[in-house]
């Protein structure tokens, strides 16, 4: 009898385990947790020539990605800054975290290129910013791009206009309704070819037209007049855009922009100095409260979440369509 329940005890407990693995497996493949990151304080790791800190801070703020699993599905329970999504509306599919990450990595270096660019422009300096064109990373399972385009083809024109970095593409086709046509000149092993496809509405960014494609930017050709060096270990992404053209503007202007203040923000950056929506607001919000931020800068699509996500805390969340629109609100403090 004794003999029977302990083998009884012993399958169960097999059998549990093995219900464990499963669950913790199916969880691997199908979702990812995100939580609020750190905020970092800019000029910690931003650096002009000429330029000079000032006391207050402008801070860069991230959200924490990982595969969920079985003590990730509990913590996020618990926790209500913490949001679990489908894998797919966070990362490519077919590709792992590491993937992402390094491609995240890649628009990272772009948005920092970018915001020196804007930043000195703003400061009454002539940058410019080269490319070879928009290269084709990957194509979404869903994209209308799919047999159409490949890897390791360069856009290098966008309905008729000439695009030289991968920024450019993407807020060109942004710019077009959802579902209406676009015409892409590309290169293909030296041959130049066309295609017009229709954009498709974003999965992470409702609202937003995409062609379900992924890119970077060919041969970057910078050309600065003044040395920036920018050092964001392995921090990826480019939502930080807004945010370094304001740490870069800051140390190169006599007064504090801040005002001695802590002041937060998230938002790409395009050369007209349009800022643009991002993901993991909500998370970010609570970076930036962590990090003691008075005030946090958001994109206007992003606004009305951020807001929700910050009435329970003491900080004021600003809502920006432009660079203008930041600078004004600073020089009124």
């Amino acid at each position: 009898m004794f003999n029977r329940l302990r083998k009884k005890s012993l399958q169960l407990i097999v059998l549990t385990l093995i219900l464990l693995f499963g669950l913790n497996f199916y969880l691997a493949q199908k979702y990812t947790i995100m939580a609020p990151g750190i905020a970092v304080d800019l000029k910690e790791i931003v650096t002009v020539e000429n330029g000079s800190k000032d006391k207050g801070s402008f801070f860069l703020t991230t959200v924490s990605s990982h595969t969920l699993n079985l003590p990730l599905l509990i913590y996020a329970a618990i926790d209500p800054n913490v949001e679990i999504k489908p894998k797919e509306q966070v990362i490519p599919p077919g590709w792992d975290l590491k993937q992402y990450m390094d491609y995240m990595k890649k628009w990272m270096q772009e948005s920092q290129k970018i915001a020196e660019v804007v930043a000195l422009k703003k400061a009454g300096y002539d940058p410019q910013i080269l490319g070879d064109g928009a290269q084709v990373v990957e194509i979404m399972p869903d994209s209308p791009a799919k047999g159409k385009l490949m890897p390791g083809d360069i856009i290098k024109k966008v309905d008729n206009e000439q695009v030289n970095i991968a920024e450019e593409v993407v807020n060109k086709v942004a710019s077009r309704g959802i579902g209406n046509m676009v015409e892409l000149e590309f290169e293909r092993e030296n041959k130049t070819m066309t295609v017009t496809l229709p954009t498709i509405e974003s999965k992470t960014e409702p609202g937003r037209s995409i062609i379900g494609i992924y890119i970077t930017t060919l041969n970057w050709k910078p050309i600065l007049p003044l040395k920036i060096e920018i050092n964001t270990g392995e921090i990826g992404g480019p939502s930080a855009g807004s945010m370094f053209v304001m740490e870069i503007l800051n140390q190169l202007t006599p007064e504090d922009l801040t005002k001695g203040r802590k002041i937060a923000g998230t938002g790409t950056i395009s050369i007209d100095e349009q800022i643009g929506e991002i993901g993991g607001v909500e998370q970010k919000v609570v970076a930036a409260v962590r990090a003691g931020a008075e005030i946090f800068f958001v994109p206007e699509k992003n606004a009305e979440a951020a807001m929700k996500a910050a009435e329970r805390f003491d900080m004021e969340v600003v809502s920006v369509k432009t660079l203008d629109d930041i600078l004004n609100y600073l020089e009124k403090l």
